[in-house]
């Protein structure tokens, strides 16, 4: 009788756990402290958007994008603290909190990534206009751009 109470009790806990939300951060690869810190900053320099993620989204591929590129540091702290490129961190800080909208900007990109179908070589935004590299699209008031690979 033992066994059977102990074998129900072990297949009710595996099926809450199996029921348990992934976390945002797992699901994107990240730890926990880089999901907060790109949605964050993602939050932070979408100023300009409307209260839809696409802009954001924009935003967190930029981020994303250039993590990958070897042109750029190699982790999402250090693109982010990079010198002279994103105004809104100040001592390895974003100036704003996270949303719910940031997070599911990040979360959107991630998925856009993996499905293979995002413009990998999206590399640079800012709020006053196309500057460098071949325009992208102007997504929540920033400009997008992007730069092709060194052959």
């Amino acid at each position: 009788m033992n066994k059977i109470i102990t074998l129900v009790a072990v297949m009710s806990i595996g099926i809450q756990l199996f029921k348990a939300p992934v976390p945002d951060a797992i699901r994107c690869g990240m730890t926990e402290e880089e999901f907060d810190f790109i949605s964050s900053v993602v939050e932070a320099e979408s100023d300009r958007c409307t209260d839809s993620t696409e802009g954001r989204m924009y935003i967190a591929l930029v981020i994303l994008n250039r993590a990958a590129d070897e042109r750029f540091p190699d982790t999402i702290p250090e693109v982010l603290t990079q010198a002279g490129q994103f105004s809104t961190v100040r001592n390895g800080h974003s100036i704003v909190d996270r949303t719910e909208l940031s997070d599911q900007a990040v979360i959107e990109a991630v998925e856009w990534l993996e499905s293979g179908d995002a413009p990998t070589d999206l590399l640079f935004f800012n709020c006053v206009g196309f500057n460098i590299g071949e325009p992208y699209g102007i997504y929540g008031g920033n400009y997008f751009m992007r730069l092709e690979a060194e052959v």
